[in-house]
């Protein structure tokens, strides 16, 4: 398996945006979604197909999504894994965005 970072590198692709990133790899999302955010990457768009939704892995992915400015446009459950597995599909948003540019980051070191 590869990092997003290595595949646009081994693709040419370094230094470019991607308006589009889809990823479906069984599993995996839960391990490797913090490498999508590297300092490299520009993604407008993420699409992913999630599996199972381990906590607390499952609420880390979408806190990490909205701290980045992500927001879900469509979510479709897959009844083929017997409604086990969920297509979402994130875009890209300022974070001023958000109500006070919250990010869940802010709001648990306020917490603390």
């Amino acid at each position: 398996m590869k990092t997003l970072s290595e595949t646009k590198k081994a693709l040419g692709h370094e230094g470019r945006r991607i308006d589009i990133f889809k990823i479906d790899c069984e599993g995996c999302e839960w391990d490797t979604y913090d490498t999508w955010f590297d300092e490299d990457n520009d993604i407008g768009q993420i699409l992913v197909e999630t599996h199972y939704a381990p906590m607390p892995n499952a609420k880390d992915f979408f806190y990490k999504l909205h701290d980045h400015g992500y927001v879900i446009f469509s979510k479709e459950p897959n009844y083929y894994m017997d409604g086990r597995g969920v297509e979402y599909a994130f875009l890209k948003l300022s974070t001023s965005f958000f109500q006070n540019e919250t990010t869940y980051n802010k709001l648990a070191a306020s917490q603390k």
